[in-house]
């Protein structure tokens, strides 16, 4: 498993409706997925909403590390949630983040979408809610 190593990484959550709204500041490590599954598990178990989207807003650096991207991507597989919008507005390095991206949530079954703005981002998930 994991070594025992300070923190990389911020996260803020809360929720928009039915859409999770994660903020999210790189660069990550290890210590911060796990923080970070925790903290999903506490707030969707809380409001306790089955079947929602994400609203991703990545600021800085945001590339994890292999072992952080397998046990991120095994998590995701037991999550409830369904899309997945990725603002890369905010992110440094958008190119190899939508690269990271385009592997994990496919891999983890999870329909996704990368944008260059919230604006974009929160379009796709409202037209993708409407969709169903």
């Amino acid at each position: 498993m994991f070594e025992k190593f300070k923190m990389h990484g911020d996260v803020n959550l809360n929720w928009q409706g039915k859409t999770l709204e994660i903020n999210t500041t790189g660069p990550w490590n290890s210590e911060f997925f796990i923080h970070l599954h925790e903290q999903l598990i506490n707030i969707v178990r809380k409001q306790q909403i089955t079947d929602f989207d994400v609203l991703l807003n990545i600021h800085g650096e945001a590339l994890p590390t292999p072992d952080a991207q397998a046990a991120h991507i095994e998590f995701l597989k037991a999550s409830s949630a369904k899309a997945v919008a990725v603002n890369l507005e905010r992110c440094v390095t958008k190119s190899m983040t939508q690269q990271v991206c385009d592997h994990v949530y496919p891999a983890a079954g999870l329909i996704h979408q990368c944008f260059d703005n919230k604006t974009q981002a929160i379009q796709w998930l409202n037209a993708k809610t409407r969709e169903e």
